[in-house]
């Protein structure tokens, strides 16, 4: 089932034109009970905290520290899993042009995990 989901993302880069995708647990209300887990869908990962990025060769799952043992076994090895905020995005990822859903994020938000060394793209 995830291999599945992620594929059906990754064959979208090349119609957006984008490197990845940014996908968050929280709703557009900024809740952690969510109705729709998008996080879950692709990662497995079913912790209250957490965001993906799925890039076309490898992804990443960052969590905080509640979760760091949780997310590894769920995650399994389809991703790369970093603890918050130890790891941000912005330290990892350089030169990427990654979609996101502007409902689900705030500009203040990308700026902190990403810096600006990512341009994003809306879907």
């Amino acid at each position: 089932m995830i291999n599945y989901n992620i594929r059906k993302l990754i064959n979208e880069f090349l119609f957006y034109n984008i490197d990845g995708y940014i996908i968050p647990k929280n709703d557009e209300f900024f809740s952690e009970n969510v109705r729709k887990d998008r996080l879950k869908l692709f990662t497995n990962f079913s912790g209250s905290a957490g965001m993906a990025v799925i890039l076309k060769k490898k992804n990443y799952l960052f969590v905080d520290g509640r979760y760091t043992l949780q997310a590894k076994k769920q995650a399994g090895k389809e991703f790369t899993v970093y603890e918050f905020p130890n790891s941000l995005p912005k330290n990892i990822f350089k030169n990427l042009v990654l979609g996101f859903d502007p409902n689900l994020f705030t500009k203040l938000q990308l700026n902190y995990f990403f810096g600006k060394k990512i341009n994003f793209k809306t879907n």
